[in-house]
């Protein structure tokens, strides 16, 4: 059966000890932004200043990795109401996975231990072989993604180009074990990061 296209963006699964999922989040800010949306899943890097309460500012990682632009963590929730607001007769959207463009300061949860955290990422068109595996890969990010609805809430980005490049920012650790995902196009891979920020790497390791 074919892998399924259905990118979700980096979605962790464990720790780097084998530990269930309990890495560090922490809360930062991401001003209006007329050029980006954000999802759950999607990366964020740091950004100038911070909010009147001194939340650190963050935007949204376009994929390159240059001094200035290192990846700082990944997306798993965005807060759905903020301290102050009274909620009396409010609509609380509860499952929100997304802000769209020109959204206003909003809040998001953000996992920052990118040194140790695993993820599943699915792969694009590209046949993902085994001979992919321990390689390094890029990642394809859409700036606005405007297709985000509750029908595909979350982020859209996928591997894409393996190779043994050490610049590259993911390190791809093997094919997620499930019986509906094999090797080939849309495979789901098992992932971490290469090239990170808040913890001090800035190249990584060369694939194999």
């Amino acid at each position: 059966m074919a892998n399924v296209n259905r990118p979700k963006g980096f979605s962790p699964i464990q720790n780097g000890n084998s530990s269930g999922f309990n890495s560090k989040v922490g809360l930062y800010a991401v001003a209006t932004d007329a050029a980006n949306s954000y999802a759950i899943g999607d990366v964020v890097m740091l950004a100038a200043g911070a909010d009147a309460d001194g939340i650190p500012l963050v935007t949204k990682w376009a994929g390159a990795v240059t001094v200035g632009a290192q990846p700082a963590g990944v997306i798993v929730g965005i807060r759905v109401a903020d301290a102050g607001v009274s909620l009396v007769g409010s609509a609380l959207s509860l499952e929100r996975t997304y802000i769209p463009v020109n959204a206003g300061t909003h809040y998001l949860y953000v996992l920052e231990d990118l040194a140790t955290a695993e993820f599943e990422l699915q792969g694009d068109v590209t046949t993902w072989a085994a001979a992919h595996m321990n390689n390094n890969c890029a990642v394809t990010i859409t700036a606005n993604q405007t297709t985000l609805a509750s029908s595909s809430p979350y982020s859209s980005i996928v591997a894409t180009t393996p190779a043994a490049t050490n610049t590259l920012p993911i390190q791809i650790l093997g094919l997620i074990q499930r019986p509906d995902n094999a090797f080939g196009s849309y495979a789901a891979l098992r992932v971490r990061f290469n090239i990170y920020s808040q913890n001090g790497a800035v190249t990584g390791r060369t694939g194999v």
